[in-house]
């Protein structure tokens, strides 16, 4: 039960980096927005988009905290060995993995908040 206390506080930590570089983020998309996203921010504003993303962020982020922490505990069971100076290789490729893999589409369409995704994307 401990890792997965342990992966949701990490968790919790991920939705605090999160939510600050979604802030900086959205202030450099509204100082200067695209087309597409002015029509979206007529629709929405820019404060009530940041407010339901810092409601929604902590518990989603927990979450992922929390199954990731109960896979690490599953992966080391199952997979045992370090490398890539981690306790468990595998869990770190899976990791490594999935951020490369929810990284790159973020990169490719918000490329104007570029060091934004990058932090994000490191921090994970």
């Amino acid at each position: 039960m401990s890792w997965v206390i342990a992966g949701a506080a990490i968790g919790f930590l991920m939705a605090s980096v999160f939510t600050c570089a979604l802030v900086l983020m959205l202030f450099a998309l509204v100082k200067d927005p695209t087309p597409g996203f002015q029509a979206f921010t007529k629709k929405v504003s820019p404060a009530r988009l940041t407010l339901s993303a810092v409601f929604f962020a902590y518990p989603v982020w927990g979450i992922i905290g929390a199954v990731l922490g109960l896979l690490y505990k599953i992966s080391t069971e199952q997979a045992p060995g370090g490398g890539m100076g981690s306790p468990n290789l595998v869990f770190t490729a899976a990791v490594l993995i999935v951020t490369l893999m929810m990284a790159a589409p973020t990169l490719l369409l918000l490329r104007r908040v570029l060091p934004g995704v990058l932090v994000i994307a490191l921090a994970f």
